[in-house]
């Protein structure tokens, strides 16, 4: 079976998470969709939301959804969170029976020559890129064209091939999070499960970090 690993801090899922993971699933033809919560990054503000939270608002959103699985495995890995570690972990608790594709974010494409050990991690699982608008697929697929080193031709060839269209769905987790800040509705931005645990929880009252 073919799946696909689709990460994300998730604080908190939304609708555009969803609707693009289904979209980048169904144009490669995969049959499951990885969720992934990532772990703390040193870069950027903590989440607002707990792992554990994060964790419970990703089973409310995709409840009942058999395309959807989630993974933990970030949050209980210690030390710094590489793309590569976390998908050589997966290939093992997966079996050898399950092909694992990486969807990674256009505005992530120019570091990827940067990132640890990134020609392992493109020899062990297909990069997808989800292009969405105003990004077109053939600018996308000439920005690839010209990535360099440490990256080989056959890997840059790789990544062009398995870019994907997706739509543009214009809702962030920030702006879920300044919302129910200033005491405003969220319904339609993510999953009313979601937005129940929220409120039961009393998460994001005072939130309002951009990350």
């Amino acid at each position: 079976m073919k799946k696909i690993i689709f990460g994300g801090t998730f604080d908190p899922v939304h609708y555009g998470h969803l609707i693009t993971a289904r979209a980048v699933a169904e144009a490669v033809g995969a049959g499951r969709v990885i969720l992934v919560p990532t772990g703390i990054n040193p870069l950027k503000p903590p989440p607002a939301a707990s792992d554990d939270q994060r964790l419970e608002m990703l089973s409310l959103a995709t409840g009942g959804d058999a395309l959807f699985e989630i993974s933990d495995v970030e949050l209980r890995r210690d030390g710094p969170h590489y793309t590569v570690d976390t998908v050589e972990q997966l290939i093992e608790q997966q079996g050898p029976a399950v092909e694992l594709s990486v969807v990674i974010g256009v505005d992530t494409l120019a570091d990827l020559p940067d990132w640890h050990r990134a020609t392992d991690l493109l020899d062990m699982a297909t990069i997808i890129v989800a292009c969405r608008p105003p990004h077109a697929l053939e600018e996308v697929r000439r920005g690839i064209s010209a990535l360099g080193e440490p990256l080989n031709a056959r890997q840059v060839a790789s990544l062009s091939e398995s870019a994907v269209a997706t739509p543009l769905i214009d809702i962030s987790s920030t702006q879920i999070r300044r919302r129910v800040a200033a005491g405003l509705s969220i319904r339609y931005l993510t999953p009313q499960t979601v937005q129940a645990y929220i409120s039961e929880n009393k998460l994001y009252a005072e939130d309002t970090t951009a990350t």
